[in-house]
């Protein structure tokens, strides 16, 4: 797969007892997401609050996949972040615990930060949620948005919080939607498969489709090509896989319902 192959660049560490692995397309990536030519600095600091916000995200799955007995590993690559959790030792209530402390984590490193900029620089509860609101198209209050830049001053500690801010809330939401391989998609996907072992993977992938395909029109309708593409891919990715539960219930040789969580 793109972005996954080893090469003599990549970055390598352990962190709380837990394998970490960067491949360098996990950083040109970073820096085309957040490319701004006549400010390099900005893109560097972006950069750097992409690492520590997927970093975060991986290891809230394998924190907890942890303390089930996992050994757990991560890997952040050009399309984000993996974090290898041996899913296939787990209950089902494990693994939505693994999933879901993902996003978790996420959530909770924007309360951090959030916690922090206020007892630093004085930045009210209104004013964080007026920078939220205008984060996920809500109307917000001019004067508290106003007023978290007046207060922060600092132009590079402006963009580390709006970016830590950005990333850990619109990004978090957006891996909640049932859109399978997004966390949200692999929690329909379990949830479905408890519901009707038989059927729910294909369940799953069907929602995953439809869902990604009705945002993907949406997207597009708003002139949004970055995210067209985005859920279009992901929607391709669910046809492709129906398709393959299709032929193997055909051929009679889907006979571990679970398969497609190894």
């Amino acid at each position: 797969m793109f972005g996954v192959s080893e090469t003599p660049y990549d970055v390598r560490f352990h962190f709380l007892g837990i394998p970490v692995r960067v491949h360098p397309m996990f950083w040109l990536v970073s820096a085309m997401l957040g490319w701004q030519p006549n400010n390099i600095p900005a893109v560097l600091i972006w950069v750097a609050c992409v690492f520590v916000s997927i970093l975060i995200h991986e290891y809230g799955h394998g924190s907890v996949a942890r303390a089930f007995g996992c050994s757990p590993w991560i890997l952040l690559w050009g399309g984000g972040g993996l974090c290898y959790s041996q899913a296939d030792r787990q209950t089902p209530g494990q693994r939505l615990a693994v999933v879901l402390s993902g996003p978790g984590a996420g959530f909770v490193l924007c309360g951090l930060v959030m916690l922090l900029v206020s007892a630093i620089f004085g930045v009210t509860p209104r004013e964080h949620l007026a920078l939220a609101r205008e984060l996920v198209g809500l109307e917000a209050e001019h004067d508290a948005l106003l007023g978290v830049m007046m207060k922060l001053r600092s132009e590079t500690t402006f963009r580390v919080y709006w970016y830590l801010v950005q990333i850990n809330i619109l990004w978090g939401l957006v891996n909640l939607l049932p859109v399978w391989p997004l966390d949200g998609g692999r929690v329909s996907e379990i949830v479905l498969s408890q519901v009707n072992p038989r059927d729910g993977a294909r369940w799953g992938h069907t929602l995953s489709l439809l869902v990604a395909g009705v945002l993907a029109v949406l997207a597009f309708s708003h002139t949004d090509l970055f995210l067209t593409i985005f859920l279009a891919y992901f929607a391709f990715m669910n046809f492709q896989i129906l398709q393959a539960i299709y032929q193997a219930h055909r051929l009679g040789i889907s006979s571990d319902e679970d398969w497609w969580n190894r």
